[in-house]
């Protein structure tokens, strides 16, 4: 899965009527400062190392060498990067957005940032947030065919925030809870635009809470009816846990056709699931498992284990019996297979 930008016309957006950027450079800090999330509020964060190369892993197949980078590692790193890679766009456009007082503002309880379109441009677009309570808003990203009238906006992305704050009551960028929903069916029944290829498809649903440095983080992720780089339309979910200090736990599950070879072949889907650990110093275990489908009853399960530099240490896979290293040097001493799928 890919996921790029749907939202078109920055400087279009940053075209708002009335106002422009606050002088001080630190953006708009009113009394709807921080009441969408940002990037950073729903990162899935592992211990850095070298990102794999595109298409270089297909969930089942390949492996480091022992001392080598470990693949399982690798992997992890490339899966978690779809989430961050999608929401990078979107929330960053939101975020870019909201550093601008609103266009309008109804009483204490409603702003509402509205673009003025590029000539060029097909489609208009606003963004509505809407105070519910005293740190929890409402907030959605709609658009339209621009000649359409106001009441032809459909909404893109929407959900709910709860901003934090720190001690002095003062609103914590970067952190809150709450949850939205994107939905790219929807997007794609406006006009599109040039640079608009229309692969992007379904709708995904996002859960998160981090709500200051020391708390645990949680973020739960479901992609729905989306399209592959393969172009298979297929489901797939994340969930990623983290605790300061301690280190984090990721799992991942698709239906998605991986065998008997990856890719959009028209045969039944397999289930595949992945779940990945490591402490803070970066030392990791990744357990995953192929299954169903064209399998039957069979499954492939491969265990890998990587130290703090991101070496592999122990390997074992049932497919094709390779093992090496000893499982006493894995960082979680036993595998423990993901049974959440889409």
């Amino acid at each position: 899965m890919k996921r790029s930008l749907v939202l078109y016309g920055v400087s279009g957006l940053l075209a708002l009527a009335g106002c422009g950027p606050m002088g001080s450079g630190n953006g708009y800090d009113g009394p709807f400062a921080h009441a969408t999330p940002t990037q950073e509020t729903v990162a899935l964060a592992i211990p850095e190392g070298h990102a794999a190369a595109a298409g270089s892993e297909d969930g089942v197949r390949t492996s480091a060498l022992l001392g080598e980078e470990a693949d399982s590692y690798k992997l992890t790193r490339t899966v978690t990067a779809v989430v961050n890679g999608g929401t990078g766009w979107v929330l960053g456009l939101v975020k870019l957005i909201v550093s601008y007082p609103p266009t309008s503002v109804t009483g204490s309880d409603t702003a509402i940032w509205a673009p003025a379109p590029e000539p060029l441009a097909k489609k208009a677009w606003r963004l509505t947030v809407t105070r519910k309570a005293k740190e929890v808003f409402d907030w959605s990203f709609q658009a339209k065919a621009k000649t359409d009238p106001d009441s032809a906006f459909i909404t893109i992305i929407s959900g709910t925030h709860t901003r934090a704050v720190d001690a002095a009551d003062q609103p914590m960028e970067n952190y809150g809870s709450g949850n939205f929903t994107i939905d790219w069916d929807a997007s794609n029944t406006l006009p599109r635009e040039p640079q608009e290829t229309g692969k992007d498809v379904g709708v995904a649903t996002f859960s998160y809470a981090r709500v200051d440095p020391a708390s645990v983080t949680s973020i739960a992720v479901d992609f729905n009816g989306v399209k592959s780089d393969k172009g298979e339309i297929h489901n797939a979910i994340y969930r990623y846990v983290a605790t300061p200090g301690a280190g984090g736990d990721f799992k991942y599950g698709s239906k998605e056709d991986a065998a008997p070879e990856p890719g959009n072949t028209g045969t039944a889907k397999e289930t595949l699931t992945i779940h990945s650990r490591w402490l803070e110093s970066g030392a990791g275990r990744s357990d995953y498992r192929l299954s169903g489908g064209d399998l039957g009853t069979a499954s492939g399960t491969v265990s890998e284990c990587w130290e703090p530099s991101f070496a592999s240490v122990y390997m074992v896979r049932s497919y094709d019996d390779v093992t090496w290293g000893a499982e006493t040097s894995c960082a979680f001493a036993t595998a423990d297979f993901s049974s959440e799928a889409p």
